[in-house]
């Protein structure tokens, strides 16, 4: 079993957790509507992919 020989620093232990950022949500436009959503996501109008998969109501 591998066993370190010394213990890892907090500048080496950070510097290799550089990369576990959480990275910024892509956003598209759908084709119908022109709504910005999240990528393969429904848009608030109940579209996906330019189809229209929920009806979604208007309470005020």
């Amino acid at each position: 079993m591998a066993v370190q020989k010394s213990r890892k620093s907090r500048s080496r232990r950070d510097m290799r957790r550089s990369h576990h950022h959480m990275d910024v949500a892509e956003l598209s436009i759908d084709s119908t509507t022109g709504e910005k959503h999240r990528r393969h996501h429904l848009t608030k109008d109940g579209f996906y992919r330019g189809r229209q998969l929920f009806k979604v109501s208007q309470d005020d």
